[in-house]
């Protein structure tokens, strides 16, 4: 009744008729409605509008308007389950599914409706949509450029003329899209403002599509205008103990400097920082620009206001479901009750994310209500899997057909630690192994780790010299923070070997080392390590390096010495995009008069060394054209890594281009240049719910006589 415009004992006449049924019809409850006077008596027949029980959408496909956005159109329009249904919405409604389309260059798309009302007045909607072909490319250009050339202008936009047949096939760049017009259109301000030109100016834009709406020309016409640079800088505001010469030293600009907008912005979170890691968690940093528009130059002024110092209230872990709060809190460098910091949040998420347990890490900041100077702070995470058991037969280029049994888990019951129990029987190599690392032994990071095993080695199956090794043994480990991301391990391990040699050997001391067939060992290695990585598996920025030295104790029969320096850096280069060099030097030798065992020298080429050569085949040969080995093993790599972009998930993958390098050498002070190799490809790593997969294609470079090669390898356990 309250919908109603009259009350009993109003006079009723046509109009007031009208006035209902208008009245009654902009509920849009009601698709008839029929006012009878009989008597002294109103009455009102209303027929309603059905309610809504599902609307499907048919044919569409995900990677051009996914579902969500679909459904995102329904409840703007307030088409959906229980909601009552009006049929003039669905005129609205396919224009903008079909505007959804268009946008994407989908000009062609066809959308038809379906409507079923059953006994319930209950209405089922269905559209069936016949998306057609997306408008391609036929060319594009941009005119009125002199400081930049089209060919680079054009680069910055995802779309274009099609790139050659097989990388269009995956890339689609000749594929029209208005939404990737205009976000090229805004790199395109961007690059101009970013290298100075502030008065850059897009004059237009032409987009003309052909009559079947098959192809489409575009032009765009820019004028570039006058490079600016930057005048005086100044501060002000609340600087407190902050002087404004020190402030300045920080700034990636200075005066005379071509006015670039990223260096701007990078100098605002430079300054903002300097505040936000003293406590003042919610500091601003405005810029105030004045343009001189006759010297073409910009004053700035950046503007601080500092706000209250934020100390934290509360912090929180969710998304954990099987990893233990404490294993996650520990890696938290900031505590409740104490002062906000950027860099110590910063490095926290770092910290979360190397553990490996998560696919995600993130962190939100919260106020607690009625205490301005308060935060709460949550950590998210997304667990991922850490361990694995297996059991079962695999064939593997290097050792052959395998069969394999364990547990290996490096967040065991969540509690952090790592677990290895493992058995596996191979052509090359048999082994029995328990290893356990407890990574908080002690509060203050100090870590245990102890291990038993028992192997067999084959070295003639390992592309390597003919002999058998039986080995037995354990160890122990103990691991001392030195910084927040250095570390200092030492490790003894004990152990037995028996050695039987074929007739491979020449020289003298291998004969020897064959002689006397059962070695003990006593071996103890200190290793310091540093990491700054930004992630686990798929790292953008920072940098892993580790000092190793293990010297084989004289108290047991075996005494040599081993040292490796290696390093890999990451830099971002792009969107996406990172550029990545490893390096390694190892060398070894005896002692106390005693020669290198022959088992333990360096060998060289395969996946994780010199891609596109054989498994353990550089460097000197024996007359049965198995690898001698050396004492000294260099390696350098470098590589250009990117997510598959033309996947829509690909966060799990990466396609690298790659340049290999390395050697090995039979002794530490006579190199030979003919000992080195190299080697570029491409490679492709996965990371599965089986475990890593990789694969790469590469062509040997400075190949020699006798080399064995291999372009083409299937990994399984490799990631770059």
């Amino acid at each position: 009744m309250s919908y109603l415009p009259v009350e009993v004992g109003d006079d009723y006449n046509k109009t007031v008729s009208t006035q209902i049924i208008q009245s009654l019809y902009k509920t849009q409850f009601f698709k008839d409605i029929k006012v009878e006077q009989i008597n002294d008596t109103l009455q009102i027949v209303l027929t309603e509008n059905p309610h809504i029980k599902y609307v499907d959408f048919l044919n569409n496909s995900e990677k051009v308007v996914d579902e969500d956005s679909l459904k995102k159109i329904l409840t703007s329009m307030d088409l959906v389950q229980g909601k009552i249904f009006n049929k003039k919405q669905l005129h609205n409604l396919i224009k903008q599914v079909k505007a959804a389309y268009i946008a994407k260059g989908y000009y062609n798309v066809k959308i038809t409706e379906n409507i079923e009302i059953d006994a319930q007045n209950r209405v089922g909607i269905e559209f069936d949509i016949s998306e057609g072909d997306a408008a391609r490319i036929k060319s594009m250009h941009i005119t009125g450029s002199k400081v930049e050339t089209e060919e680079d202008l054009l680069d910055l936009f995802e779309i274009g003329e099609a790139d050659w047949w097989l990388l269009n096939y995956f890339t689609e760049k000749n594929h029209y899209s208005k939404i990737a017009l205009d976000a090229g259109i805004e790199a395109l301000k961007s690059h101009y403002i970013n290298l100075g030109y502030l008065d850059f100016k897009i004059t237009d834009v032409q987009s003309v599509l052909t009559a079947d709406k098959s192809s489409i020309s575009i032009n765009i016409q820019v004028t570039e205008g006058s490079k600016y640079t930057i005048g005086t800088i100044g501060f002000s505001g609340e600087t407190l103990n902050e002087s404004e010469a020190s402030l300045a030293e920080l700034l990636t600009i200075n005066e005379g400097d071509v006015f670039k907008r990223q260096k701007i912005i990078n100098s605002i979170k430079t300054v903002t920082d300097v505040y936000s890691n003293q406590g003042y968690a919610f500091a601003q940093i405005d810029v105030d620009t004045k343009e001189d528009k006759v010297a073409h130059a910009v004053n700035l002024d950046f503007k601080v206001t500092p706000k209250d110092k934020v100390y934290i209230n509360r912090i929180t872990i969710t998304g954990n479901t099987r990893t233990q709060d404490e294993v996650v809190r520990r890696e938290i460098g900031i505590y409740e009750g104490g002062l906000y910091s950027d860099i110590e949040l910063e490095e926290s998420i770092a910290n979360i994310k190397r553990l490996g347990y998560f696919s995600d890490v993130q962190m939100s900041v919260a106020k607690v209500p009625d205490f301005e100077d308060r935060i709460n702070l949550n950590f998210t995470v997304e667990e991922t899997k850490t361990g694995t058991f297996s059991i079962g037969l695999s064939h593997a280029n290097n050792s052959g057909s395998s069969f394999n049994i364990g547990v290996s888990e490096k967040n065991f019951l969540g509690t952090g630690n790592t677990l290895n129990a493992s058995m596996s029987q191979a052509k090359a190599v048999s082994e029995v192994e328990f290893y356990f690392v407890d990574p908080y032994f002690t509060e203050d990071k100090h870590s245990l780790s102890y291990g038993v095993f028992a192997k067999k080695t084959d070295g003639s199956k390992l592309e390597v010299a003919s002999y058998k090794i039986n080995e037995k043994g354990g160890s122990v480990g103990y691991g001392v923070p030195i910084t927040k991301d250095t570390r200092i391990n030492a490790d003894l391990k004990l152990s037995t070997k028996d050695i039987t040699c074929g007739a491979t050997f020449a020289a003298s001391y291998e004969k020897a080392q064959c002689a006397n067939n059962d070695k003990t060992e006593a071996k103890l290695s200190l290793k310091w390590s540093s990491n700054t990585l930004d992630d686990y598996s798929f790292p953008t920025k920072g940098s892993a390096s580790s000092l190793n030295l293990g010297v084989a104790l004289p108290i047991a029969d075996l005494k040599y010495y081993k040292f490796n320096i290696s390093a890999k850096d990451y830099h971002p280069i792009a969107k996406d995009v990172t550029f990545k060099i490893n390096s390694s030097v190892s060398i070894a030798k005896g002692y106390g008069g005693k020669e290198l065992p022959f088992f333990e020298r360096y060998y060289g080429g395969g996946s994780s060394s010199v891609r596109g050569y054989d498994f353990n085949s550089l460097g000197e040969k024996y007359t049965n054209d198995k690898a001698k080995g050396g004492e000294l093993s260099i390696l350098l790599g470098v590589s250009v890594i990117s997510p598959l972009k033309f996947l829509k998930d690909s966060k799990n993958m990466r396609l690298s281009a790659f340049f290999d390098a390395g050697g090995i050498s039979r002794e530490i002070s006579n190199p030979q240049k003919n000992d080195f190799r190299a080697s570029t490809g491409v490679a492709f790593s996965w990371l599965t719910p089986i475990g890593p997969l990789g694969m790469y294609v590469a062509q040997p470079l400075f190949k020699k006589a006798g080399d064995k090669t291999k372009t083409f390898e299937f990994t399984i356990g490799t990631s770059f």
